[in-house]
């Protein structure tokens, strides 16, 4: 073990076991190199006989505003673990701890969610589940429920539905300019990701375009089309109920 102006460094001898890399730390299935020796140290308190010790490891990290632990410099010789010295991040902490006094469980999978958000402002479910190493379709469930619990916001639909901290956290966190830059950065892109949709689809409806941009109503999806209709990107077919746009040829 070392501990310097850089951080801790702990090097064990020993990969880690069949199965296990830093790719799926936290994925797979846990399981001890010596049955024996984990129950004699479970039972002094230093050990989980489940054998999830790194989870602990990462919800500390988090819950304490660190940065999340590195094993990157592991190899099939020695596991090396390297927590970085920084300050912690106090305001994500007292946020934490207030949505904890509400009784607001985050388990570490939203405690990673929270984190990749705050580190790459925004996501998606395909990168969030590169970053935080869970399933798609586990990693969704856990994004909706901090949605619902007002700690992340959404935006579009289907293959482009997004996500961000919400105004809650950034304003919890003194930071309401950099929440109204990143909705400032979503709506510029309005017209790119409408006429990415209106190229696939051959055609694009208001409804469409609501879903696609999460907007609270067919009114404000109206008007974005009917920008790019008078800047020459769509023609309006058909009118009434059944209407549509379609890309102009050029």
């Amino acid at each position: 073990m070392q501990v310097d102006d850089a951080g801790l460094l702990v090097n064990n001898p020993g990969g880690f076991i069949e199965g296990i890399s830093v790719r799926n730390l936290l994925s797979a299935e846990p399981q001890g190199r010596n049955p024996c020796l984990m129950d004699a140290l479970k039972r002094v308190g230093l050990a989980e006989r489940t054998g999830r010790g790194i989870d602990r490891i990462y919800e500390g990290s988090l819950l304490y505003g660190r940065p999340l632990p590195d094993y990157s410099a592991s190899n099939q010789t020695m596991v090396s673990l390297f927590i970085e010295r920084s300050e912690p991040d106090a305001e994500f902490v007292q946020l934490l701890a207030e949505e904890r006094g509400r009784g607001t469980d985050l388990p570490l999978q939203s405690l990673l969610v929270l984190d990749a958000l705050k580190r790459s402002r925004r996501c998606g479910v395909a990168e969030l589940s590169e970053m935080v190493d869970v399933p798609r379709q586990r990693l969704k469930r856990t994004v909706e429920l901090l949605c619902e619990a007002g700690l992340v916001e959404a935006s579009g639909g289907g293959q482009n539905r997004s996500y961000m901290l919400s105004k809650k956290v950034y304003g919890h966190g003194g930071k309401a300019k950099e929440y109204v830059r990143q909705t400032d950065i979503d709506r510029v892109r309005y017209p790119e990701l409408i006429m990415k949709l209106a190229r696939q689809q051959g055609r694009v409806t208001v409804s469409d375009v609501r879903e696609l941009l999460h907007l609270p109503d067919g009114d404000a999806a109206y008007y974005e089309l009917k920008k790019l209709k008078e800047h020459g990107e769509l023609t309006l077919v058909k009118k009434g109920p059944r209407s549509f746009y379609a890309p102009v040829k050029k």
